[in-house]
């Protein structure tokens, strides 16, 4: 409101001023409008594109307000004495934009690293679906705009929910030779081939770990025949540990 007060001082004595700040009004109202809605949207998808856009949204208001105030102060130093203390408050409005912002992209750079580690954990399709994302950080430097760099840490940190929600089924590559592959989220996952080799793997510091189990062959043969309905359901035995 202070700021506000300060803005309508201004329309007094410059019509440019007032286009700013219907300019950035409306920049407001629009940024209200996209959250009312996408806050309203159902389910966890929809509910985290509705946080990206807002994050996406509110950055590049903060982008704006600082050109539009940019602007205003140039101006307002060419007029007469009388708005000094207009040029004050333009100036320590700016001084707050930019320290918001500072604090952006450095908690930005705190987490690029930390989703970069983390994604060495990712399974084979978890790495597939996000490296754009993982591209995307690994260019991104702390003197870039941090917009881009949060939108793909969100995005990423969404697929990876999504995928340990579900079971994902794949086809992979296992000591040479193609194998049937189940993953119980990012918990574990069991393999398979056509003949007698199986075994099980889980997450690990630098990816993940395989390890042979040739006595769950037969389980998951079942397992894999009801998934692709080649028999009725059938419960099957498989070892599970999770940490």
């Amino acid at each position: 409101m202070h700021r506000l007060a300060v803005i309508l001082l201004f329309l007094s004595a410059s019509i440019q001023a007032q286009e700013a700040d219907a300019t950035i009004v409306e920049l407001r109202e629009s940024i209200s409008k996209i959250v009312d809605v996408q806050t309203h949207e159902s389910g966890e998808r929809l509910d985290w594109e509705a946080r990206k856009a807002e994050m996406a949204a509110l950055l590049e208001l903060h982008r704006k307000e600082l050109a539009l105030l940019d602007g205003e102060l140039e101006k307002s130093g060419q007029s007469a004495p009388q708005h000094s203390e207009l040029t004050d408050e333009l100036k320590a409005e700016i001084k707050r934009l930019k320290a918001a912002r500072k604090i952006t992209s450095e908690i930005v750079a705190r987490n690029v690293p930390r989703t970069l580690s983390l994604a060495k954990q990712f399974p084979v399709p978890l790495l597939t679906k996000t490296e754009p994302e993982l591209s995307s950080l690994r260019s991104w430097k702390a003197t870039d705009e941090p917009r881009e760099a949060l939108r793909s840490i969100l995005s990423l940190v969404a697929k990876a929910e999504q995928f340990n929600r579900r079971f994902t089924r794949t086809t992979e590559i296992r000591d040479n030779r193609e194998v049937q592959v189940l993953y119980l989220g990012l918990a574990q996952a069991f393999y398979a081939d056509r003949n007698e080799k199986a075994g099980i793997g889980r997450p690990g510091p630098a990816g993940w770990i395989w390890k042979p189990l040739p006595e769950i062959h037969p389980e998951l043969v079942m397992a894999f025949e009801s998934l692709d309905k080649k028999r009725p359901p059938t419960m099957v035995t498989l070892p599970l540990e999770i940490r």
